[in-house]
C-alpha cells in the first residue's frame, strides 16, 4: 500500500509544506503534533477546515497512535485506478484508506469528490456533510477500525457519529457507503 500520496505523486520532501498542509495539535497530548496534508486534484475547492476539524475529532477521541496523514481529493477515474491497483476492484468508490506501517506516517485517505457528490444527493445531505463523514470514516480506518462484519459496522458508525458531533456535523446513525455497483 502507498504511504504518503505526496510521495506517491513525486513531490519532493522540501516542497510538501507548500501543498496546503498545516500542523495540528493533538488535544490529548499537547506536546505532539500531526501534519495533515491535503492534495486536491478534484478540480473543486477543497474544504480544508472541514477536513482538519473532522480528523482532529477522530484523533482527539482515539489518541493511541500518532503520525502524519495525507488526504487526496480526486475524481472517479483516479480512485478507480487506486481501487483496481490496491484492492483488485475495477470500479470507483467513495473513500479508500492506506494505513502506513509504524513510523512518521499514519497513512493516506483518498476521496472521490464526484462520487461523494452523488452519494450526498442520494442521501439528501450537503456535500460538506458527506465529505466530513468520509474523512472521519477514513481516519477511523487508519486507526484500525474495520467495518467488515455487522458488529464492526455498528461500532464504526457509532464512532463516526461521536466524531461527527465533535466536528460540528449532523449525526447520521444510518450512514453507510452507498452506490457501490451503481455509478449514478
Amino acid at each position: 500500500m502507498p504511504s504518503g500520496f505526496l510521495v506517491l505523486y513525486g513531490v519532493p520532501a522540501g516542497h510538501r509544506d507548500s501543498m496546503m498542509s498545516a500542523p495540528i495539535d493533538t488535544p490529548m497530548d499537547p506536546s505532539s503534533t500531526r501534519t495533515i496534508s491535503i492534495v486536491n486534484q478534484s478540480g473543486r475547492r477543497a474544504p480544508r477546515q472541514l477536513i482538519h476539524r473532522a480528523l482532529e475529532a477522530v484523533f482527539s477521541q482515539h489518541p493511541t497512535r500518532s503520525g502524519d496523514v495525507c488526504v487526496l481529493l480526486t475524481d472517479d477515474a483516479e480512485i478507480q485506478d487506486l481501487n483496481a491497483r490496491f484492492r483488485n476492484l475495477d470500479e470507483p468508490t467513495d473513500v479508500l484508506t492506506f494505513p502506513a506501517p509504524e513510523g512518521e506516517m499514519l497513512g493516506d485517505i483518498a476521496i472521490s469528490i464526484p462520487y461523494a457528490e452523488r452519494q450526498a444527493r442520494a442521501r439528501n445531505v450537503s456535500l460538506q456533510q458527506e465529505i466530513g463523514f468520509l474523512v472521519i470514516h477514513g481516519g477511523l480506518h487508519l486507526l484500525g477500525f474495520d467495518d467488515e462484519t455487522e458488529d464492526d459496522k455498528r461500532v464504526m458508525v457509532d464512532e463516526m457519529n461521536r466524531a461527527a458531533a465533535a466536528a460540528g456535523l449532523k449525526q447520521d446513525h444510518e450512514w453507510a457507503s452507498l452506490l457501490h455497483g451503481d455509478n449514478r
